[in-house]
């Protein structure tokens, strides 16, 4: 680090201050802090801030009768040696990164001390949230934000494919979203998932964080939906003759896509949010958001999947990644004979969730105690479009796949069933109903 440049830095900001409070104090308390600031310097700008608080001028009459009779001296020099103040953000710049830097080095030298994995691992998260600290905030004025309107709307929408044409007409998402995948057990998240992401993949970069399942489970569900092998003998390692043709004709298509799988267990935000940076991806899923490792974990189940689901929130606004968290529901309601479906109400464990998140879905089953019942995938939550629309899905266990009901409404009878494949893959197998079961 250069210390010379860390510490004109600090007197340029202080400096630009006391020559024009009015206009850059605000700035300077925005995009500062007080650790940002060494010895004296720390003191003058703890008197500025307070000053700034109580809305009192920062000039350099207020501030010396602040912070004392004795900073005159240092006063007066810096506003002799600071040119002018407009150029404050460029100071604020090298102070803002200077700061970072010193503090990043001072964590990399306990390191050297530590005695044990799990304290090298705490530093590790301090240090990425001293790089992730503090995004910059854009203002936009009428006319600029009018001519930006335009410039947007002459190009094409870049919204978040799903693979469903309803979906995808209705639940407009961005990059930069974080979504929720609700679901109870068995319901079929992490096979919906695992759909949707192979989807993406092919023009997107998609990470795939599993927290419960093996990266193995994983890829065995991603090569029977993908080629359609029967998932029994996957499982059982008895593929045949012609399923290994089959996986054969599809591996050019796999080994394409732009899906990477990573075993997850353990991770907190602060490791998920550095991964998926180094990755480069444009959405990531986690399954699921109620098995991230907490920050504190004397904190109650309920606060740490709030503190959690705040965490996935600021991590998609600021890194411009969408975030697909999975998340368990609360037990099913009974409503008469019948279980009510689920709402934003039953996410287990955080009312905090339905309110980070920019989308909601819910997987459930048409019919709760039918195993071959159609999947409802409600629409719970949309920030940019209606509401409440479902979609009816069928599950073809025997090869992992969602396919679309030819019956687009609820029914009372075992109705027909389309199966129009939802992976993008030509010669997709086509199965009756009878053959669904139960997912995961």
């Amino acid at each position: 680090m250069n210390r010379s440049e860390y510490y004109d830095a600090q007197r340029s900001v202080i400096g630009s201050m006391l020559l024009d409070g009015k206009h850059v104090a605000g700035i300077v308390m925005h995009r500062s802090r007080e650790e940002d600031y060494t010895g004296e310097y720390k003191t003058l700008f703890r008197a500025c801030r307070e000053l700034f608080q109580a809305g009192k001028p920062v000039d350099p009459v207020v501030v010396k009768d602040k912070a004392g009779p004795q900073y005159a001296p240092l006063l007066a020099e810096l506003m002799e040696e600071t040119p002018t103040a407009a150029n404050v953000e460029v100071y604020l710049d090298l102070l803002v990164e200077q700061s970072k830097l010193l503090r990043i080095q001072s964590l990399a030298a306990s390191a050297v001390n530590c005695i044990s994995l799990e304290e090298v691992q705490k530093l590790v998260e301090q240090q990425q949230r001293i790089l992730g600290d503090r995004p910059g905030v854009k203002i936009v004025g009428m006319e600029q934000g009018l001519l930006d309107f335009y410039d947007r709307q002459r190009r094409p929408a870049n919204l978040v494919p799903w693979g469903l044409d309803k979906v995808d007409g209705t639940f407009r998402c961005e990059y930069g979203d974080f979504v929720v995948l609700g679901g109870y057990p068995s319901a079929g998240k992490t096979a919906l998932s695992l759909q949707l992401a192979w989807t993406q993949a092919k023009d997107k970069r998609v990470g795939y964080f599993s927290l419960e399942t093996h990266p193995d489970k994983i890829m065995d569900r991603t090569v029977t939906a993908v080629c359609g092998v029967d998932f029994g003998r996957i499982k059982e390692h008895s593929l045949q003759e012609e399923d290994w043709r089959e996986i054969e004709c599809r591996s050019t298509a796999m080994v394409g896509r732009k899906l990477e799988i990573i075993q997850a267990g353990g991770l907190s935000v602060v490791d998920i949010q550095a991964l998926a940076l180094a990755g480069r991806y444009d959405i990531i899923y986690i399954d699921y958001l109620q098995l991230i490792a907490p920050e504190d974990r004397r904190r109650s189940d309920v606060e740490q999947v709030t503190q959690i689901s705040k965490d996935l929130h600021v991590m998609a606004q600021t890194t411009g990644i969408t975030v697909c968290a999975l998340s368990q529901l609360s037990r099913p309601q009974k409503g008469g004979e019948q279980e009510k479906a689920p709402g934003l109400h039953s996410l287990r464990q955080s009312g905090q969730i339905e309110q980070d998140a920019d989308g909601v879905l819910l997987l459930y089953k048409e019919e709760p105690n039918n195993p071959r019942s159609r999947r409802c995938l409600k629409i719970a939550k949309n920030k940019d479009g209606e509401a409440g629309g479902i979609v009816y899905l069928v599950f073809d266990g025997a090869h992992q796949r969602f396919h679309a009901s030819v019956v687009d409404k609820p029914v009372r009878r075992e109705p027909e069933y389309k199966q129009t494949a939802f992976f993008d893959l030509p010669g997709s197998v086509k199965v009756p109903f009878e053959e669904g079961g139960e997912a995961s």
